[in-house]
């Protein structure tokens, strides 16, 4: 692929013949001019401890992931517990309803902390968040640990619940906002990846802690989690504050000091990107009153939302707190099997877990939610049927092994994408200005949904029986239609360019082709579409004309006479070239059309985008333009 310069005239020229004998003219952008000789102070002791931005990353994925393994180890250890004869005994046999109560009041802490993580997110900013809700989960711990009543378990339960609700509200937003944008989807993937090995661990540290006939069956289990506490505060406390953040609080020396440590390649593009972002951002901050008006913002946040709730009411903490309980009182396994079984079970979800980090940025995230929801519905019948044959033939072991391998289904249809994506996809969907907030109104509804469903889970296995599970059968049928209509695809598109498409997409109802923007057949429409917005020809070929040096000058011409019929001005032009797939490497291009555009109206089809845009200041501001090309293809 080669370019020719199009901003001065400068250099030698070459191009790269396209379809119908045009050609496009393109110029790669200039080495950025530093803004300042001078290097930011080291902050946080990253440059001490991380000295390569692989390395950087990485420690913000540990730290990341132990918040996220922490948050799995709660809900896989309480299950082991409240099945043991010790702890029922030293808590003289808590009836279903007050094991469900001890169990869920964690989960309104969560809510609690989630709330709170929204008011006050912004304020602290992500890396004190992390460590403020770590030492307040720290002392919930404590106090479950020593619990001498049922109250003080309650208590301590709470107050633990309020740290993790805080943590698991900010930790993907960290995450996220510190990833490359191409990694963004498997960074949060790996984090719940690691939620389950937290699940998995509990379920092997019960196992092995249930044979003991003193406290110490059920005391061990919860004072170790102080393990995950002291790794959470050591690395959050080495690492960087998000550089989104940074911005947001106009401390931009700071932030482009953390973007050069995270990036080794040049920053200036990206910096200034999320720079304009942010200053976007501020001047149209959404109120709390525009938030639930029905506006951009509304849908934005109810996304998230809407997502995190189905993925508690998908039932997956009817299984994943009580499976031990399931397997032992629906199913019918022995005590002893049925922590065997859980603990198999936990080390299958885990690599299910795993797997999906390969496709995640691969597939997307819809066909991932809507495959999986059909997936888990089809689980919760067989479980069902399992249950309700077994309950009306005891004795018949043939039904609890259905219901048991139908169990196993489950999990692994949820790993394969209900895990990850409701957790990734508020901080993806909103804007930076209402990314906190987002996130944690996100977090806020799978706590109470959650809560909900593992209140319920108890007596509903002891008084529905199989039609308890028949209820979750129902509900993931019913996800499939609502995601295909409402959930926007999010897969490979930047944090900054959500706002384009919300922009252009005013409709709560989606449709596919806003969604597989690579797919055959949709380059024609895109083209049209975008050519016929400026006002330029319909047929390929004066499209592809349009793109030669000469044109396109005139095409952005301030001169009434040279400019063409129908095009408006002032413009400004974002194109995302969109080419046939083929299995050749993916590059991506970094464009400079040099010169000032602005468009209206703005558009955005497939990859191509024409953007409103700020008034342009000055004659010398530029524009970067992305193309995305696979080796070997036609254009267009």
């Amino acid at each position: 692929m080669s370019y020719a310069r199009l901003d001065d005239g400068g250099g030698e020229e070459e191009s790269e013949k396209l379809a119908g004998g045009a050609h496009i003219e393109l110029s790669p952008l200039k080495p950025p001019t530093p803004t300042s000789t001078s290097t930011p102070p080291k902050r946080h002791g990253q440059g001490r401890f991380f000295k390569t931005p692989h390395a950087l990353h990485g420690g913000i994925s540990i730290a990341a992931g132990a918040t996220m393994m922490l948050f799995g180890y709660e809900q896989g250890v309480f299950g082991g517990i409240i099945v043991g004869h010790s702890f029922l005994s030293y808590f003289q046999h808590p009836s279903p309803a007050q094991q469900g109560w001890v169990t869920a009041c964690y989960d309104l802490g969560c809510f609690a902390g989630a709330l709170l993580a929204l008011f006050i997110g912004e304020t602290l900013g992500r890396r004190r968040m992390l460590l403020v809700f770590t030492v307040i989960m720290a002392s919930g711990i404590v106090l479950q640990t020593a619990a001498g009543s049922m109250d003080m378990m309650v208590w301590g339960r709470i107050v633990a619940g309020i740290g993790n609700g805080g943590n698991t509200a900010t930790a993907p937003v960290w995450h996220v906002e510190t990833a490359h944008h191409s990694a963004k989807g498997m960074a949060v993937v790996k984090e719940m990846a690691v939620n389950i090995l937290g699940f998995a661990i509990a379920s092997f540290i019960t196992l092995a802690c249930s044979p003991l006939l003193t406290e110490a069956q059920w005391r061990f289990p919860l004072g170790i989690q102080l393990l995950f506490v002291v790794v959470i505060l050591v690395l959050v406390a080495m690492l960087p504050e998000s550089p989104r953040w940074l911005l947001s609080r106009n401390r931009d020396a700071e932030a482009k000091h953390v973007m050069l440590l995270l990036n080794s390649h040049d920053i200036e593009a990206e910096f200034e990107s999320i720079r304009q972002s942010v200053q976007a951002e501020q001047a149209a901050q959404a109120s709390w009153v525009q938030l639930f008006h029905g506006g951009r913002a509304t849908r934005r946040v109810a996304l998230g939302m809407l997502l995190q709730s189905f993925q508690q009411l998908s039932g997956v903490n009817v299984l994943g707190y009580y499976l031990p309980v399931v397997l032992h009182r629906s199913v019918g396994l022995p005590e002893l099997t049925a922590r065997w079984v859980s603990a198999a079970n936990a080390v299958s979800y885990f690599f299910a877990a795993s797997a999906s980090v390969a496709w995640i940025d691969r597939v997307g995230r819809r066909p991932l939610l809507m495959g999986g929801a059909a997936a888990m519905s089809l689980a919760f019948l067989g479980v069902g049927v399992g249950v309700g044959v077994g309950d009306a033939m005891p004795g018949n072991a043939v039904p609890g092994t259905v219901a048991t391998v139908f169990i196993w289904f489950f999990f692994t249809s949820f790993a394969s994408g209900w895990l990850s994506v409701p957790w990734l996809y508020p901080a993806e969907v909103n804007s930076l200005g209402m990314r906190t907030k987002g996130a944690a109104l996100a977090t806020a509804c799978d706590w109470l949904f959650n809560w909900a469903v593992v209140q319920a889970t108890p007596p509903g296995i002891t008084h529905l029986g199989w039609g308890f599970y028949m209820i979750f059968a129902v509900l993931n049928a019913v996800f499939v239609p609502v995601i295909y209509f409402l959930v926007v695809e999010t897969r490979g598109r930047r944090l900054e360019d959500m706002d384009a498409w919300f922009d252009a997409n005013k409709s709560w109802f989606v449709h596919r082709a806003d969604h597989f923007v690579h797919e055959k057949g949709q380059r024609k429409v895109v083209s049209d579409h975008l050519f016929r917005s400026i006002g330029i020809a319909d047929d390929q070929e004066a499209m592809m004309e349009a793109f030669d040096g000469s044109d396109f000058e005139s095409l952005v011409s301030d001169d009434e006479e040279t400019r063409p019929s129908g095009a408006p001005l002032p413009m400004k032009l974002e194109l995302g070239l969109v080419l046939d797939p083929e299995p050749e490497p993916e590059l991506d291009l970094e464009m400079d059309l040099g010169m000032d555009l602005e468009m209206e109206p703005r558009l955005e089809l497939g990859g191509c985008s024409l953007r409103r845009g700020e008034q342009v200041l000055g004659s010398d501001i530029k524009h970067s333009v992305q193309a995305r090309v696979k080796l070997g293809a036609d254009v267009l």
